[in-house]
């Protein structure tokens, strides 16, 4: 198949896996992890300081949702038997993998990213703020990390609630034992990241006591989740094409 049918099997996945109720869910959670946010600064001109403060809110909320959606998608499938049905027309492995992870990957980051713009209203921030796109950036880390983390546990467990919990604890409790200082956590990347680009851009920004950030500590906290979302990836494709039997 073409590219043609690539694109199709996207939007095939999008319309078999995100029907009204379970869209609307999306939409609502995006919302709700942005509006249940900490605003404690109310300076007009460091309003973009809200964008940090409650953020981990918005991470929890989107780890969940992601770790459901892709385990929905792949384990979900597997267990329903469509896996099987799909296959069993001339559509490549390798092409129905990525056809499942583009389409989830997708409607999550462009459902929470929508949402989260409601903070360039809220907080009164120009379209044009750097940490607005930053803060983005930061949650489009932590969705590599939960989705490629899914994936694998959904082709292992295959079993769409199994893999949930299982994403979910393993995420959460790496960021709860890691901490909101540590790199390896979702809010702690994001503290590095906006602590760092804050001064950048708006000098003095101090988001702890003596925490100093280096240009060493950013190319850690950006390749770290980068590498561990390549390298699961990866494996997990090679496993879903060459190895996993379909039941």
């Amino acid at each position: 198949m073409g590219d043609k049918g690539f694109f199709g099997l996207v939007r095939w996945e999008i319309e078999e896996c995100l029907n009204l109720p379970v869209l609307a869910f999306l939409i609502a959670s995006a919302i709700i992890a942005v509006l249940a946010t900490n605003t404690s600064n109310l300076s007009p001109d460091r309003n973009y300081i809200n964008l940090y403060y409650g953020s981990d809110t918005v991470f929890i909320i989107l780890t969940l949702v992601a770790s459901a959606f892709f385990s929905r998608s792949f384990a979900g499938s597997m267990e329903r038997g469509e896996v099987k049905l799909m296959l069993s027309y001339p559509i490549r492995r390798g092409q129905l993998f990525l056809s499942k992870f583009t389409a989830m990957f997708l409607v999550v980051f462009v459902t929470y990213g929508l949402a989260y713009s409601l903070h360039l209203y809220i907080d009164a921030l120009s379209l044009f703020e750097p940490m607005f796109y930053l803060s983005l950036f930061a949650f489009l880390l932590q969705l590599l990390l939960a989705c490629a983390v899914s994936v694998a546990l959904s082709l292992v467990t295959k079993s769409e609630v199994m893999s949930i919990l299982a994403a979910v604890l393993f995420l959460l409790g790496i960021d709860s034992l890691s901490g909101s200082g540590n790199y390896l956590s979702a809010q702690g990347r994001f503290r590095f990241l906006f602590q760092y680009f804050g001064e950048l851009t708006h000098g003095s920004l101090s988001l702890g006591d003596n925490f100093v950030v280096t240009s060493e500590d950013i190319v850690i906290t950006v390749l770290v989740p980068i590498i561990i979302f390549i390298s699961l990836l990866i494996l997990s494709f090679a496993y879903f094409t060459r190895v996993m039997e379909v039941d």
